[in-house]
């Protein structure tokens, strides 16, 4: 009896178990992300000056499906297998099972203004963005599903390199993983033929300026201007990112600078300080390392601390003088006087430079305030943990750094 009790108790002990066992792994599973692959590929034709896209899934069971929002100026030609329907600029796909492809082309000639292109295709190089190269999707997916992408280039014979702020597993295949998105895009500025690349590591971050060749192009004024301004830079971005790609070129190219994430473009004609004592490379470096976008009515606070900075950080680097610094605010102050408004989807030059003077304002008020021991930094950094701001959120910020609201954001300029 006691025999028979026993075997019993066994039996139950080992279903229990068994049962146990399959219970973990059924739940190590659960927990696991689901990553499907996906694949892009790029074909740069000198033909007919487009870069050939296609877009592999080797397995799509955990997509439903692909919503690309297409732009006319630069997408065309788009096919694939499995469902898709092309409609009022969009590109509805549902992808098969199994080796799933979409293809398109994409246009590398795009005037930003007449003659003067922000992206384009030459002889020796091409400057685009992947924001263009693969364009913005809605994706249905599984519930948990994750890609891992890869971008792998097909470069013209005669060139020697492609470039961006991605990490590289070999010279033209690019490892393209955002942990912000579900669908990973190589968002960012690429330049790809024949370039002149230079390198430096500054605290953990892999900075290149890339240039096509025997253009006359300055990389090293670049270089050496990074280096006097990043330890400043880095004690107000407290994290800073892997990698940057500076993308330099002159004529035809636009005449300014463009920021993007992990990298920007800047006009190789355009000077690094400005006579007004404004720097539009610092400006443009300021919107990469931070990451700040608008909820869509404060863009005079995203571009107005990317202007504001790129005067105190040279300020504080000795690029500028104190008396030098107060003469580039009063030549603001006075440049911008007739503002009466500064809320609004975009920023226009002088009501970025009010927006300034507005700022320079409230870094006097918290100073005062707080007898010294809080800053508008502290303001930035906080606005930088949060990337996406509106007015309200300023407004509480500084209320919680200061003990009362501020008096400066009262102002009638921002009603």
């Amino acid at each position: 009896m006691y025999m028979l009790f026993r075997s019993g108790l066994l039996f139950r002990s080992g279903l229990l178990l068994i049962s146990l066992c399959l219970l973990t792994v059924m739940t190590t599973k659960a927990k696991q992300p689901k990553t499907y692959q996906l694949q892009y590929h790029a074909t740069i034709n000198p033909e007919t000056e487009q870069a050939e896209v296609q877009i592999t899934l080797p397995d799509a069971k955990l997509i439903n499906s692909i919503n690309f929002r297409l732009d006319e100026g630069f997408h065309s030609n788009v096919q694939g297998n499995g469902e898709l329907e092309l409609k009022d600029g969009r590109a509805i796909w549902q992808p098969p099972e199994k080796n799933a492809r979409l293809s398109y082309k994409v246009n590398l000639n795009h005037e930003r203004a007449p003659g003067e292109y922000d992206s384009i295709y030459q002889k020796d190089f091409a400057i685009f963005r992947g924001d263009d190269l693969i364009p913005p999707a809605t994706v249905r997916t599984k519930p948990g599903a994750q890609s891992k992408a890869t971008l792998t280039f097909e470069l013209p014979q005669h060139w020697n390199s492609v470039n961006s702020g991605w990490p590289k597993k070999d010279d033209r295949h690019f490892v393209i993983d955002n942990p912000e998105r579900r669908f990973d895009r190589p968002i960012g500025w690429f330049i790809a033929g024949k370039l002149g690349t230079r390198r430096e590591k500054l605290n953990g971050t892999h900075i290149a300026i890339s240039a096509p060749q025997n253009m006359g192009v300055k990389r090293m004024d670049l270089v050496s201007f990074i280096l006097m301004n990043w330890p400043q830079l880095r004690e107000l971005v407290d994290e800073l990112p892997p990698r940057i790609l500076i993308v330099t070129a002159p004529d035809p190219m636009w005449r300014g600078g463009l920021s993007g994430p992990n990298s920007l473009f800047f006009h190789a004609d355009r000077p690094m300080v400005s006579e007004n004592g404004t720097s539009t490379l610092l400006h443009e470096l300021f919107h990469t390392l931070t990451g700040i976008t608008d909820k869509g009515n404060d863009d005079w606070a995203v571009e107005g601390l990317a202007e504001y900075y790129a005067i105190e950080i040279l300020y504080r680097s000795g690029g500028l003088s104190e008396n030098r610094r107060k003469r580039v605010f009063d030549w603001l102050a006075d440049w911008s006087k007739d503002i009466t408004k500064l809320r609004g989807k975009s920023s226009t030059g002088q009501q970025t430079a009010r927006a300034v003077i507005l700022l320079e304002a409230l870094a006097q008020e918290i100073s005062e305030k707080t007898e010294g021991q809080k800053s508008l930094d502290d303001l930035t950094r906080a606005l930088i943990k949060e990337k996406h701001i509106d007015l309200a959120m300023i407004n509480d910020i500084v209320e919680d750094l200061i003990g009362t609201p501020a008096d400066t954001l009262d102002s009638p300029l921002l009603k």
